[in-house]
């Protein structure tokens, strides 16, 4: 049984990890069980591995992809270096300064921050922190990595200041208008049955940052790490370039929000970790790369997402009529595209249902097939949806109860693995058990345990090479690939160019 989460707001919502949605599916679908599974990663502690929520600088696994925490900031940030008159701060581990420069710099961030003003952070650890500072205007406050091409003064700087990570507990925006940049060089590591981001307020701009959830089990059991990785109830945010990974349950919940921008994100182990299944204590355990419900106006472009346990990549919430304010809370005018949904181990790869004006374009939603299953199920009260030069395992509507609607339901120029004789093919759709990708297999496996993205590319021979369309006026093709190569007048189908 589904729960309404608190009727206080959707922060207790998104925090309760899950509550929000999760399960997704009935009782057909392979796994939605709520089992307790655990993903085969690096980051996960094993049995004789005593149980942490310390935050620890070292030895975090990274995966290729748009996004990924090195651990050093060469400086190179495409951007020109700050310009500080009295307006910037430098925070160094084991310092005992005011902050005035780094020879005089503060041990942690203070407890109240300066609208307006830049701090630097070198390589160490850190605390948790909440940032709350009273709004000013449209006066922003940034926090910054510090690299070597762009740290502020020259007083007291060292280069290895800028080498190795810097490492934060959990963080929570509760004011808005923050820029926090990791510049592929901070992580951000969640304690037992936390979230390790929350975004609880507008216009937070959070970047290039490895959260890090730190998933730990014994003996089938969560005995450390976050339940969810990150929350987003604030308006107007983006979060951009970030390797978020490693929680109980889910990577993202994006619940009652308008213009979001989720972009250049790696979202992967999720271990399907909790109350279902008897696994730890996080709200059922149901993982979803990107949870979204009664998200409006918003952009997903350019993500990957695999390696989730359950129960799929992405998943739009699907209870707004049985528990929520009905219609007013569906998902509106959203955008995914040139996104990698991979997800063999679900039984769909993604869910769309109560969701209005949606534009599917040149994503990769690929998984194992398992009969009906597999690919992409739409449900019911979806409406203006638009599905164009996307490489989809299959289509399911039968699953949640959905209809295909030819006045609501529009596309072409799609490659399916298989057809299920759900999906109204368009003229130019394609049905292909292989779309023959770089070195991903076709429908019947085996699967990928720890895919880069140019796996996804098409090989030479493809049929997704130049098969796909450039758009219309109504229909726009995005430009660029997922990996920012210009597309052109006879573009792939698919992410990759």
């Amino acid at each position: 049984m589904r729960t309404r989460c608190a009727s206080s707001g959707w922060f207790v919502a998104v925090a309760l990890t899950s509550a929000c949605g999760g399960g997704g599916g009935g009782s057909d679908d392979p796994s939605s069980t709520g089992a307790a599974t655990t993903a085969s990663t690096s980051a996960t502690t094993s049995d004789s591995d005593p149980p942490t929520t310390t935050v620890d600088p070292s030895g975090v696994a990274t995966t290729d992809g748009p996004a990924t925490s090195t651990g050093d900031d060469t400086g190179t940030t495409g951007a020109p270096p700050t310009a500080c008159a009295d307006d910037c701060h430098y925070i160094r581990a084991g310092a005992t300064g005011s902050g005035a420069d780094w020879d005089d710099a503060l041990a942690e961030l203070p407890a109240e921050l300066v609208r307006g003003h830049v701090y630097f952070i070198a390589t160490g650890t850190y605390p948790a922190y909440q940032f709350d500072d009273p709004e000013s205007g449209d006066a922003v406050i940034r926090v910054v990595r510090a690299g070597a091409d762009d740290h502020g003064t020259e007083v007291g700087w060292d280069p290895a200041f800028a080498a190795g990570e810097a490492v934060f507990g959990e963080l929570r925006f509760a004011s808005g208008r923050y820029e926090f940049d990791g510049r592929d060089a901070t992580r951000v590591v969640g304690g037992f049955e936390s979230t390790v981001v929350d975004i609880a307020a507008p216009a937070i701009h959070f970047m290039r940052s490895d959260v890090d959830g730190a998933f730990a089990e014994r003996g089938g059991k969560h005995v450390g790490g976050a339940c969810t990785a990150m929350s987003i109830s604030g308006d107007d945010v983006v979060v951009a370039g970030n390797q978020i990974h490693d929680a109980a349950d889910d990577g993202v919940v994006a619940a009652g929000l308008v213009n979001l921008s989720f972009t250049g994100n790696v979202v992967h182990a999720l271990h399907g970790c909790g109350t279902d299944g008897d696994c730890g204590p996080c709200y059922n355990g149901h993982s979803d790369g990107l949870e979204l419900f009664a998200v409006k106006d918003s952009e997903i472009v350019g993500n990957m997402i695999y390696d989730v346990a359950s129960t799929a990549a992405v998943f739009f919430g699907n209870w707004a009529d049985e528990l929520g304010m009905g219609a007013s809370e569906y998902c509106e005018n959203l955008l995914l595209a040139n996104n990698i949904l991979y997800s063999p181990e679900t039984g769909f790869v993604a869910y769309i249902e109560d969701a209005r004006e949606v534009r599917v374009l040149n994503n990769v939603i690929w998984g194992l097939h398992q009969g009906a299953y597999g690919g992409l199920s739409i449900g019911v009260n979806v409406s203006g949806l638009d599905l164009y030069n996307n490489v989809v395992l299959s289509i399911n509507y039968t699953h949640i109860g959905g209809e295909y609607d030819p006045a609501e339901h529009r596309g072409d120029y799609n490659l399916f693995g298989y057809s299920l004789g759900q999906w109204q093919d368009g003229p130019h759709d394609l049905v292909a058990e292989d779309p023959r990708f770089a070195a991903i297999a076709g429908g019947e496996g085996p699967a990928s345990d720890d895919p880069p993205a140019d796996a996804f590319a098409p090989a030479a021979g493809s049929p997704l090479v130049d098969a796909g369309w450039p758009g219309d006026a109504d229909i726009v093709i995005p430009a660029h690939d997922f990996f920012g190569q210009p597309r052109g007048d006879a573009p792939n189908i698919g992410a990759i160019e």
